[in-house]
């Protein structure tokens, strides 16, 4: 009995992270002529979480920076930004950390979005 009771928990837990998928957050300082830049992202798993934190080697700004690099996407689901050390340094020295801060939070999931999210 128990084992039907974690599979159907297991299923359920999976079923709500489907309808989590397909967020969507708008930058406006990003956009043009006054149609914000539309990104697109899944809720990042536990996996890609401590890929980011291995990667980022403790530093919360590059962690957040690399959030939004490897996981915002466009309407067809294609990466936006490119992967490499060029973009984390653009990212690092040249954008608003304002900005990638709202960006990544959205995408890490820390921005208190609600409790109704994905019901």
């Amino acid at each position: 009995m128990t084992e039907i009771v974690a599979t159907a928990a297991l299923a359920a837990a999976t079923a709500h992270y489907d309808r989590l998928r397909g967020q969507t957050i708008e930058v406006p300082e990003w956009g043009s002529e006054g149609a914000p830049l539309v990104i697109y992202y899944d809720p990042i798993t536990a996996a890609q979480s401590q890929s980011i934190v291995k990667r980022a080697k403790g530093n919360d700004a590059r962690a957040t920076a690399l959030a939004v690099i490897l996981y915002s996407k466009d309407k067809a689901g294609k990466p936006i930004f490119t992967d490499d050390a060029p973009t984390l340094k653009a990212f690092e020295n040249d954008v608003l950390p304002e900005v990638i801060a709202r960006i990544g939070q959205a995408i890490l999931g820390i921005t208190g979005r609600g409790a109704d999210l994905g019901n």
